[in-house]
């Protein structure tokens, strides 16, 4: 999926590029890479946009928990899925550029480590479109707020993959998300050129 993720970016973001300066939002590409990872036939399932979740109370009462970004389902069971958080990462404003990591961390991994999403499951993803395209300030900025929240996120190890500058930065965490479950997160930094 990582390949097929990375094989996308380059088509996902050409129509956007026109749009970059309008500051182009998070669901805006993400509907954009769901459309080109589906275009791509490199995808080993099914992809579904805005995945959502339903919750049952004890009366028997279902409502709407949430929804994730995307998810992969291959098979027929949609209680086992790889899930994908999309959040923007180094934005540019008018007078600074905003790193976003804390964020990223708090309304996007943490849904992971809570049970959110991805309850019960061992493997999960993140994805930062890294907007000024400086995903080595990206991962130096996530690096210190996962380190400065290693006990809210129960993270356990972090461990960066080798790649090439320009080119998206994989890297992942393991968290403890409750006695006797353990979570390991794929983190992708997408740069934006």
């Amino acid at each position: 999926m990582s390949e097929a993720i990375e094989a996308a970016w380059p088509i996902c973001i050409g129509p956007l590029q026109a749009k970059k300066g309008a500051m182009t939002h998070e669901d805006h590409i993400t509907e954009h890479l769901v459309t080109a990872l589906r275009r791509t036939k490199k995808v080993p399932g099914r992809i579904t946009y805005q995945y959502v979740l339903l919750v049952e109370d004890v009366s028997g009462n279902v409502s709407l928990s949430s929804s994730i970004d995307f998810v992969l389902t291959v098979g027929d069971d949609e209680d086992v899925y790889l899930a994908y958080e999309c959040k923007r990462l180094n934005v540019p404003y008018a007078a600074r550029v905003r790193t976003l990591c804390v964020p990223y961390v708090k309304d996007g991994l943490m849904r992971f480590v809570t049970g959110q999403y991805s309850k019960d499951l061992p493997m999960a993803a993140m994805i930062g479109y890294v907007m000024n395209g400086d995903n080595g300030r990206a991962r130096s900025g996530l690096r210190k707020v996962m380190k400065a929240r290693t006990a809210t996120l129960g993270l356990t190890a972090e461990q960066d993959r080798p790649s090439l500058p320009g080119m998206p930065t994989r890297f992942s965490s393991t968290h403890t998300c409750r006695p006797g479950h353990s979570m390991k997160v794929e983190h992708h930094l997408l740069p934006w050129p």
